[in-house]
């Protein structure tokens, strides 16, 4: 029996958003105090503001290059899918290092501004789920790409 190609691509993408949301919760529910002084959490919240919108803009900027080639690609729908795929995972690390960089900084400052800015990245990796009726419009995918990566062609 082959494999849902599209499926899969789900499942990974659900793994990486729940590795980020149990790491905030873990951080919420270990958190007793600062660790680091006030100075620090001041630079620390300036970096991680810094590296947020920085990585969030290169990572979008990435991807969509990346899309853009597997949409433009001559290949097959299965290399056209294993492009886009390559290209989302990127995307979706470049959304979760800043948010796991917040969730610590939580962890060291008790300052609930990197929670929420750590939930932030939590809720915009949710929203970058991968959707079946968008990876076909975005991949051009034929009937046919269609059926071969639900593994039913």
């Amino acid at each position: 029996m082959k494999q849902d190609a599209i499926k899969a691509l789900k499942i990974l993408h659900l793994s990486i958003a729940g590795s980020l949301v149990a790491g905030i919760l873990v951080l919420a529910l270990v958190a007793d105090g600062p660790v680091v002084d006030a100075a620090m959490g001041r630079t620390l919240q300036a970096v991680s503001v810094v590296l947020s919108v920085g990585v969030i803009w290169m990572g979008f900027n990435l991807f969509k290059r990346k899309l853009l080639a597997a949409r433009n690609s001559s290949e097959a729908g299965p290399v056209r899918l294993s492009l886009f795929r390559t290209a989302y995972i990127i995307w979706w690390a470049m959304i979760e290092l800043p948010g796991l960089f917040a969730a610590i900084c939580f962890f060291l400052t008790g300052n609930y501004a990197f929670l929420v800015l750590a939930g932030f990245h939590a809720i915009l990796l949710l929203l970058f789920r991968p959707r079946k009726a968008n990876i076909i419009v975005l991949l051009r995918l034929t009937s046919d790409d269609v059926a071969m990566l639900e593994g039913k062609g």
